[in-house]
C-alpha cells in the first residue's frame, strides 16, 4: 500500500512544477501566433517573411534554451542535498555560456543573406527578412540572461514565476506590435521590422521581470545568482556545457527535421503545403504537454538523486515516463476523434481539409512515441546523463525518419511515391525509434547503483 501511496504524492509534486510550465511554454509559443495573425494583416508577402525569418531564429533559440536546460539538473540535486551554498555562482557562469551562443547566433542571423539564395527565396522578401531578423538579433541577448534564470528556478522547483512572466510578456509583446508594426500617434508603421523590434522589446521586458521576482522574494536569498557577478570560470562553464550541449543539439535535429521536411514539401504543391501546415500546427501546440513534463521531469530526477540516491530518483522516472504517455493518449484520442472538425477551423478548401484530416490520424498515432521519448530524454537530463541523447536522436530523426519519408514521399523505390504523407510516416518510424533506444538507456541508468556519487563537482 505504501509504494502506490508514495506513487500519488510523486505525482502531485510532478504536476505541481509541470503545470506551470506547460502555461508558460503554451503562452510563448502563442507570442508566434500573435505575431503572425497580427503581420497577416499587411498582406501575403509579410506573412512570408516573419514565416521565413521565423524558420532562422527559431532553431538558434532553441538550441540556445536546450543548452541552458544543462544548469537545471545540477540545480535540482544541489537542492535535493540541501547544498544551495553552491547554486548562485555556477549559475551565474550560464549567463557567460548563454552569451557566447547568442553572440554567435546573432552573427549568423547577421550573415544568414546566403541561406536565403540557397533555399531559393523569392529575391524581393529579402529585405524584409532582414528588417524582422533586426528586432530579433537586438533581442538574443536577452534571451541569454533569461534562459539561464529560468533554468535556475525550474531547477529549484519554482515554476510559477515563469509562467507570469510569460503571461505578461506576452501582453507586452500584442501591445507592442500593435503600435510598432501599424504606427502610433508619433511613431510610424513600421511593418514588418516594428514586428522585430516588439518581439524584442517582450524579450527584454521577461528578463527585467525575472530579474525582479529574483531580487525580492525570500525564497532565492540563499542561492540567487544576483549575488555572484563574476568573471567567466570555465570549469563552471564546461559543465554546464557537457550536459546542456547534447540536448541543445538533439533539440536542434529535432526541429530541423520539420524545417527540412517543409522545405522538402513545398515542390508538391500548395494543398500539401497547407495540410502539412495545419497537422505541424496542431503537434506544436500538443507538443507542449509531453515537453512539459519531461521538463518536471528532470528536476523530480534530480531532487531525487540529491535527497535520497537513486532509489527515489528511479521513482520519480517512472512516475513521470507513465504520467506523459498517459496524457498522451488523451491528446492522441482527441485528435483522432476531432481531425475533421480541426482542419476546417483553418481552412473551408475541401482538398486541403482532406488531406489534412489524413495526417492528423497520423499525428495522432505519434504522439505515443513522441510522449515516450521526450519523457525519456527529459529524465536522463535529470541522472546528467545526456551524451547518449545525441546520436540517439541523430540517427533516429534523421537516418530512419528522414530517410524513410524521403523515399515513401518522393521516390518510387519501394512504393509509387504517396507525397506528403510519406514523410509523417517516416516522422511516426523515427520517434518510435527513438523512443524505444532512449526508454532502453533509462531502464540501463535507473538500474545502475550510483554510477555517480550524488556530487561530484569541486566543493567551495
Amino acid at each position: 500500500m505504501h509504494h502506490s501511496s508514495s506513487s500519488v504524492v510523486e505525482v502531485k509534486k510532478l504536476l505541481a512544477i509541470a503545470l506551470p510550465i506547460m502555461g508558460a511554454q503554451i503562452a510563448q509559443s502563442s507570442m508566434s501566433v500573435a505575431d503572425t495573425l497580427m503581420v497577416g494583416r499587411l498582406g501575403a508577402d509579410p506573412l512570408a517573411a516573419i514565416a521565413l525569418g521565423t524558420s532562422i531564429w527559431m532553431p538558434l533559440y532553441l538550441f540556445l534554451a536546450g543548452c541552458l536546460l544543462g544548469i537545471t539538473p545540477f540545480v535540482a540535486q544541489w537542492t535535493g542535498a540541501k547544498e544551495s551554498a553552491k547554486i548562485g555562482a555556477f549559475t551565474f557562469q550560464g549567463i557567460w555560456f548563454g552569451s557566447i551562443i547568442a553572440l554567435v547566433s546573432i552573427l549568423l542571423m547577421y550573415h544568414s543573406q546566403w541561406l536565403l539564395f540557397w533555399l531559393e527565396v523569392p529575391e524581393h522578401l529579402h529585405p524584409m527578412i532582414a528588417d524582422y531578423l533586426i528586432g530579433i538579433m537586438l533581442g538574443f541577448p536577452a534571451l541569454a540572461v533569461y534562459q539561464t534564470l529560468r533554468s535556475y528556478t525550474e531547477g529549484l522547483g519554482f515554476t510559477q514565476p515563469v509562467l507570469v512572466i510569460s503571461l505578461i510578456c506576452l501582453v507586452i509583446d500584442v501591445i507592442a506590435n500593435a503600435i510598432l508594426i501599424y504606427g502610433f500617434g508619433p511613431i510610424p508603421a513600421l511593418g514588418v521590422l516594428g514586428c522585430g523590434l516588439g518581439t524584442a522589446i517582450a524579450m527584454w521586458s521577461s528578463v527585467g521581470l525575472m530579474w525582479l521576482n529574483i531580487r525580492y522574494r525570500r525564497r532565492y536569498k540563499d542561492s540567487s545568482p544576483l549575488d555572484h557577478f563574476a568573471r567567466p570560470d570555465w570549469q563552471s562553464i564546461s559543465e554546464i556545457a557537457k550536459v546542456g550541449t547534447p540536448i541543445g543539439i538533439a533539440i536542434f535535429f529535432e526541429v530541423g527535421l520539420f524545417t527540412t521536411i517543409a522545405l522538402f514539401i513545398a515542390r508538391l504543391g500548395s494543398t500539401e503545403v497547407a495540410a502539412h501546415q495545419i497537422a505541424l500546427n496542431v503537434t506544436s501546440v500538443t507538443f507542449m504537454v509531453p515537453l512539459s513534463l519531461a521538463m518536471a521531469l528532470t528536476v523530480r530526477v534530480g531532487h531525487g538523486l540529491g535527497e535520497s540516491g537513486y532509489l527515489q530518483a528511479k521513482m520519480a522516472a517512472k512516475v513521470g515516463v507513465l504520467c506523459t504517455v498517459g496524457a498522451s493518449f488523451v491528446i492522441s484520442a482527441m485528435i483522432w476523434l476531432l481531425a475533421s472538425s480541426i482542419a476546417g477551423l483553418y481552412t473551408p478548401d475541401q482538398g486541403v481539409v482532406e488531406l489534412a484530416v489524413a495526417l492528423l490520424y497520423f499525428a495522432a498515432i505519434f504522439q505515443l512515441s513522441d510522449a515516450l521519448q521526450v519523457s525519456a530524454s527529459g529524465a536522463l537530463r535529470g541522472y546528467k546523463d545526456t551524451k547518449i541523447i545525441m546520436p540517439i536522436t541523430l540517427f533516429s530523426y534523421w537516418g530512419v525518419g528522414m530517410g524513410l519519408g524521403y523515399v515513401l514521399a518522393l521516390t518510387d523505390w519501394l512504393i509509387a511515391p504517396v507525397g506528403v504523407k510519406g514523410f509523417w510516416i517516416g516522422l511516426i518510424a523515427g520517434l518510435s525509434c527513438a523512443a524505444l533506444l532512449l526508454c532502453w538507456r533509462l531502464y540501463k541508468t535507473s538500474e545502475s547503483e550510483p554510477l555517480v556519487p550524488a556530487r561530484t563537482v569541486k566543493s567551495e
